[in-house]
């Protein structure tokens, strides 16, 4: 089984990476990429304990960046040179930093009681930080789905849209660290088909994208047909994920959860050459 997208305690996973790749392996999963929000400090760890299980982890990194269809759009990038993708993660990380202060100053702001220092000791690193990390440390509690619909999201009341990198960039920068870049789960953060066609073939045409995530849980068999085919027109990889958080994750809990609607088998990219 593939399964190209999963998280550790580096960004906003529950398991250390090395667990990670041990949950794989006992859940049947075949070749796997520990994909952390912009961060490849576990990447060692994880195809160490992958390669003693007797599985593949692809080094691999998810970069957050920005579209004009997404304030929050995500790029994998599988096969990377991590030394070499380090300076950009370096640099999104202290984005990360920035932009989780500024967050935590509109909270308090409109009332909300929250300090940077509390929401690092939830995400265990300030560079590891992220809005979960920042609506836990608020209190939210285990469901942090209405805290985040009144604060978090774009257009809600304490949100900072990412400024760096475009998804142009994102790609380019995967290119340079001899990589090969998979637009992710594209119905995930853009919901109009045309826009997400106009997405894929613009960075395309653009920066030479070489794959989009297609198989994802929450995709319908509508959606997943239109980027099955989408791939099919651009000549893309297909892969898939079930985006692997932790074994207690609301959302994504187990391995091998998506769907591929009898339309194919996702792909693991071939290593650029």
């Amino acid at each position: 089984m593939i399964d190209l997208q999963a998280h550790s305690t580096v960004s906003d996973g529950q398991l250390e990476p090395a667990d990670v790749a041990r949950a794989a392996a006992e859940a049947g999963v075949t070749v796997m990429a520990l994909t952390d929000h912009d961060g490849v400090a576990g990447v060692s760890a994880a195809t160490g304990a992958a390669a003693e299980a007797g599985i593949e982890n692809v080094p691999a990194v998810e970069m957050s960046c920005v579209h004009r269809y997404s304030e929050d759009l995500h790029i994998c990038g599988y096969w990377i040179d991590v030394e070499g993708i380090q300076p950009a993660c370096e640099r999104a990380q202290q984005d990360r930093v920035d932009r989780a202060r500024e967050i935590i100053a509109r909270l308090n702001s409109h009332g909300v009681e929250v300090s940077f220092e509390d929401a690092v000791a939830k995400a265990g690193a300030a560079d590891a930080i992220g809005r979960p990390h920042i609506a836990r440390a608020a209190g939210a509690g285990p469901d942090l789905g209405p805290f985040f619909e009144e604060y978090l999201v774009p257009g809600a009341k304490a949100f900072v849209s990412r400024q760096w990198p475009t998804a142009e960039r994102a790609v380019e920068l995967i290119h340079e660290a001899a990589g090969v870049a998979v637009v992710a789960h594209p119905y995930w953060d853009v919901k109009d088909p045309e826009q997400v066609r106009d997405l894929v073939e613009s960075l395309v045409r653009d920066v030479g994208l070489d794959g989009i995530e297609t198989f994802y849980p929450p995709h319908t068999a509508e959606q997943t047909k239109h980027l099955f085919e989408l791939c099919a027109e651009f000549d893309l990889v297909p892969t898939g994920s079930s985006d692997f958080h932790g074994p207690t994750h609301k959302t994504f809990s187990r391995w091998g959860a998506y769907d591929t609607y009898g339309l194919g088998e996702p792909q693991v990219p071939a290593r650029p050459s």
